[in-house]
């Protein structure tokens, strides 16, 4: 019996994390793994088709297993996988937690698991924002005492390799676990929420956690005035919250306060209560054209061919459309309404070659991706 430990930012009601730890339960099972331990902060909020599909899943509460428990286990299972995220960044302080709290926690674990001769993998994970010299030296020891890693962008390699020290026989580079499977490319289930009947659909996905150097009053008013503007000329605005529930800044918390008065106001915005991940392709191709910040929504829309404008709060969506050449894109940092309403206008205009560029980059990028895992060995 092969034995494995996950590990992810899951049992968070977070989509994106939601469907990275579908992908990787798929892919250890399908490396003969048959009893896996994957760690959470909920258990509630694991998504329902994981729990029925593996019912035998042992689940580890992230902050509530004890020291000693961790080693036990990290001593009984064969490998270790971290599934995918930004793994190694310094926070923003948005998120209300310790600038260096995950990187601290990587370290200690990873050297943990080193310690006990246990073989410790990071697929498709990503470098994000590492300012300091402490930041860095936190996680090239962390980086140093895996047995492999698999970066998502060139970005992240260059880092490791070249500003952390990381020996080249010791990484690699792939695309996103997103592209792990092709189950996201067409409807799983039907979207219950998503209203239908409309002349145009935009899928809107915005959100609290941003840098701390964005001007977050001027971030609001733009993307504010942008919803407006979409109402008043009759398209049906759906907003679509990637984290819904756990975090007290979620998706679904940030758009009720800052965007309520104007779901209210007009019949043809809605904001959806939640978007489980059997839905959310069905979801997506329902929309015309999606305007959204979430790495994994830029990702889901790609796979699904739906054109979309990038509001790139973060680097990794940043490397994403840059890597990709997706031209319809703007950074947070230079946001403002008549920018916004140029890339929008010009993605509507140029459907069906957006869509084209997108099924080209979708091909490429899942080619990439099952050679890297074919070559893996676990």
């Amino acid at each position: 019996m092969k034995k494995a430990l996950l590990l992810g930012s899951y049992g968070q009601s977070n989509l994106g994390d939601d469907l990275l730890m579908w992908n990787y339960l798929e892919l250890l099972h399908d490396r003969g793994f048959t009893d896996i331990y994957v760690n959470a902060n909920t258990t509630e909020l694991i998504p329902t088709p994981i729990k029925e599909k593996y019912p035998g899943l042992h689940i580890v509460d992230t902050y509530k297993t004890s020291m000693m428990d961790y080693v036990k286990l990290i001593r009984s299972v064969d490998c270790i996988v971290y599934g995918g995220g930004t793994l190694y960044k310094e926070l923003y302080s948005s998120t209300g937690r310790s600038k260096y709290a995950v990187i601290i926690r990587m370290m200690g674990f990873n050297l943990l698991a080193k310690w006990c001769g246990t073989k410790l993998y990071h697929l498709n994970i990503g470098i994000g924002s590492l300012k300091t010299a402490t930041g860095k030296r936190i996680s090239k020891t962390a980086l140093a005492a895996a047995t492999r890693t698999i970066f998502r962008d060139q970005k992240s390699y260059d880092i490791a390799k070249n500003d952390l020290g990381i020996s080249p026989d010791k990484i690699s580079k792939a695309p996103d676990g997103l592209f792990l499977s092709h189950i996201w490319e067409k409807p799983w289930h039907e979207a219950k929420e998503m209203p239908t009947g409309n002349s145009r659909t935009v899928g809107i996905n915005v959100l609290s956690d941003i840098p701390d150097w964005i001007n977050r009053d001027h971030y609001i008013k733009t993307m504010r005035q942008f919803v407006t503007r979409l109402c008043e000329e009759g398209s049906a605005v759906v907003f679509i919250p990637f984290q819904h529930a756990f975090n007290p800044h979620s998706d679904l918390v940030f758009m009720r306060e800052n965007f309520g008065d104007i779901i209210e106001k007009y019949a043809g915005c809605t904001l959806l209560s939640h978007v489980p991940i059997d839905e959310i392709s069905d979801t997506l191709q329902k929309c015309d054209v999606f305007v959204g910040m979430r790495f994994h929504g830029l990702l889901l829309s790609t796979v699904n061919r739906i054109p979309f404008v990038a509001v790139c709060y973060d680097t990794k969506c940043w490397r994403f459309v840059e890597e990709t050449h997706y031209p319809h894109a703007i950074k947070l940092e230079d946001i403002d309404p008549d920018k916004l309403a140029e890339l929008y206008e010009t993605a509507v205009a140029t459907r069906k070659q957006t869509s084209e560029l997108l099924d080209g980059i979708a091909t490429e990028t899942y080619e990439e991706a099952e050679e890297a895992i074919r070559t893996l060995n676990l």
